[in-house]
């Protein structure tokens, strides 16, 4: 059997598969709150999730003893009104599993290698002949586009974040300040939603990635040989550390 080599600690994973979820509950509450405003047919297939998501949940709240369609609601708004909490809680359920993971990985802020191996220069040539030229480069844990990645990520949805607070909470604001958030929250969503299709054909897309999809989702480890090939920096930094140990 070959030999396996550790590439992320339980807690990435943990992390990376909730991330996931929560991402995926705000992607889908949010293009269901937008459903109006989306381009057909994007227009009609998330008011229909509106009305899947507000049809039952008229039949809870009579239940309950309340009354929404005779409060003005319809099986739609009901739906959005649905979405927009799940996304709320969404949000707070994502900036939470960050806040975790920022507390277990603070032991190790020394080992984090923000910085690209060799310069900033090295790190674009080297992303660039991986994979315009596709030749085998001297890759840390990471490349230079994905920690680009993970730093837009946090950047992100810290902007989502703040500006999603200013609209739950619009009475606070003025309505020119809860516009401007509603206008960057819209603009971060869409190009969140962009990097993320272009995050999954690069991890799922290209075969030889995919042990990596293996590693972050279940097992945390990858072969050898190929953690040699496509991270050697990496490698040779764990054989290192595993020698003094």
């Amino acid at each position: 059997m070959a030999r396996e080599i550790r590439l992320f600690s339980e807690l990435e994973i943990w992390t990376h598969k909730h991330v996931v979820h929560f991402a995926a509950a705000l992607i889908l509450t949010g293009l269901i709150i937008s459903a109006a405003k989306l381009p057909s047919p994007l227009d009609s297939f998330f008011g229909w999730l509106a009305y899947a998501l507000g049809t039952p949940a008229s039949y809870l709240a009579k239940a309950l003893g309340y009354s929404p369609f005779e409060q003005g609601y319809s099986a739609y708004s009901l739906g959005v009104q649905v979405a927009r909490v799940i996304h709320r809680l969404a949000g707070v359920g994502m900036a939470a599993i960050g806040l975790v993971w920022l507390l277990g990985e603070l032991p190790r802020i020394r080992k984090w290698q923000i910085w690209p191996e060799g310069g900033l220069g090295e790190a674009v040539r080297n992303l660039a002949a991986y994979y315009l030229g596709r030749r085998s480069v001297r890759f840390g844990k990471y490349n230079l586009g994905q920690k680009l990645w993970i730093l837009s990520v946090f950047i992100g949805f810290a902007i989502l974040f703040a500006t999603g607070m200013v609209m739950w909470f619009r009475s606070s604001f003025s309505p020119e300040t809860v516009a401007l958030a509603h206008t960057i929250h819209v603009w971060a969503a869409w190009l969140g939603i962009a990097g993320l299709i272009v995050h999954v054909y690069l991890a799922i897309g290209i075969p030889e990635h995919r042990p990596m999809v293996r590693a972050i989702f279940r097992t945390g480890t990858a072969p050898e040989d190929f953690v040699k090939h496509h991270h050697p920096l990496y490698y040779e930094k764990a054989a290192k550390e595993a020698e003094e140990a």
